[in-house]
């Protein structure tokens, strides 16, 4: 089978060797000339659509949450809807939808544009409003208004006190959601570095990774479920993470829905390869547990 791979660089790297080991010819496209497809740029969705002429796949699995391609007779396509995609594009309307289904939220310091926040003595979260994924950790007495372009809505956040960041990773697929695994991730000096402007992305440098005690594991899942009802309703098929931060009391706030899977992944725990198609296609309960390089 011919299958094309759409994706974020260090996001489906790990699977192209599982695929050629299973038999199939593989081709991955991570950036359009040099260009990173994640800016969807118009020229990244022409050049996608002309490497799906060129290669002719039988399978198109798309993990660029700004790019939705049409679906078509002549290759299976897995990837998000118009719909599902807006979870991760578009932060300000998933937080209010979050709110109404009982997540706790971070207080918003203002509203304003990404080349117009406030300066504030704390470290505080600038994210834009709709159609765009970047958010950027902001170090206390700084902005970065002269990086972002004019006129792009947005919000600050204000950083929260809390004791675990917590993360879920599900896939949704033909109509139906199953939860991967839940992590806890370390609270220090290097925690959400990997929204910095200086960071070159590496999420997994920044963290240990950890089991969530019972009560917090309890607490996150029952409002993941709450939202998870929700979001299968908007249909695609993808692989995504909740991710959260949790107090000392077991209050869950919400930070964020990616509509892709996690960067950095090396393996499966557990499952094969055929398993990660099918949990994307048919039955997402075969999707495999993802392993990072930094775990054991």
């Amino acid at each position: 089978m011919k299958v094309l791979l759409i994706a974020i660089k260090k996001t489906l790297d790990y699977t192209v060797p599982l695929l050629e080991a299973a038999g199939h010819d593989v081709r991955l496209l991570t950036h359009c000339r040099g260009i990173p497809l994640i800016l969807a740029l118009p020229e990244c969705k022409e050049y996608v659509l002309e490497q799906i002429t060129d290669f002719a796949p039988d399978l198109v699995i798309n993990a660029i949450t700004n790019i939705v391609l049409p679906t078509s007779s002549d290759y299976t396509y897995l990837g998000n809807s118009v719909a599902s995609a807006r979870l991760e594009t578009h932060k300000w309307e998933t937080r209010q939808k979050a709110a109404s289904l009982g997540w706790s939220l971070p207080t918003v310091l203002e509203e304003c544009t990404m080349d117009t926040m406030s300066s504030y003595s704390s470290t505080t979260y600038l994210k834009p409003k709709e159609d765009n994924l970047f958010a950027v950790q902001v170090p206390a007495n700084t902005t970065y208004n002269e990086s972002f372009p004019l006129d792009t809505l947005a919000y600050v956040e204000e950083s929260l006190d809390y004791v675990i960041g917590a993360c879920c990773m599900f896939t949704i697929s033909n109509g139906s959601y199953h939860i991967t695994r839940t992590l806890g991730t370390s609270v220090g000096d290097g925690d959400g570095n990997e929204k910095s402007m200086e960071s070159d992305g590496d999420w997994t440098c920044c963290y240990t990774f950890s089991d969530l005690t019972d009560p917090a594991l309890a607490a996150f899942l029952a409002k993941c479920v709450t939202w998870l009802d929700y979001a299968v309703t908007l249909g695609g098929n993808y692989s995504g993470i909740i991710e959260a931060g949790i107090t000392a009391s077991n209050e869950v706030f919400w930070f964020e829905q990616n509509s892709r899977p996690g960067t950095y992944a090396e393996n499966f725990r557990s499952g094969t390869i055929q398993d990660w198609i099918d949990g994307l296609s048919t039955d997402p309960t075969k999707s495999p547990y993802t392993l990072y390089g930094t775990e054991t």
